[in-house]
């Protein structure tokens, strides 16, 4: 059976170890170059973090220590535009930072 969707591909981990996030908020990564359908966020740090795509002007997700978020814009046919740039901070600092956080991208 031929598949007649178009071909998925993986981009570049977007990843920050616990020790360098702040309380301000910084670049995650680089910039989308391409418009992405999936996104997975893991945060596997001892923290809770804001997320911001609007750079950093306000706090538009919170990803809870632990935690995961995975987006399917592709079923909807969204998707998260080309040049996005995310950028992380801690909720409130930790004790002492540990882990890191990852946000994993597809595109077609």
């Amino acid at each position: 059976m031929a598949n007649s969707g178009n071909s998925i591909k993986l981009d570049e981990i977007r990843e920050i170890a616990a020790g360098s996030l702040t309380i301000n908020y910084q670049n995650l990564g680089g910039i989308l170059l391409r418009d992405a359908y999936r996104i997975w966020m893991t945060n596997n740090t001892n923290g809770d973090a804001y997320l911001s795509i609007n750079g950093g002007l306000f706090n538009q997700m919170k990803v809870r220590s632990g935690s995961g978020r995975a987006y399917d814009n592709k079923t909807n046919d969204s998707f998260f535009g080309a040049n996005t740039q995310f950028k992380i901070k801690w909720a409130a600092m930790p004790g002492v930072p540990a882990g890191w956080f990852t946000i994993e991208v597809e595109y077609v």
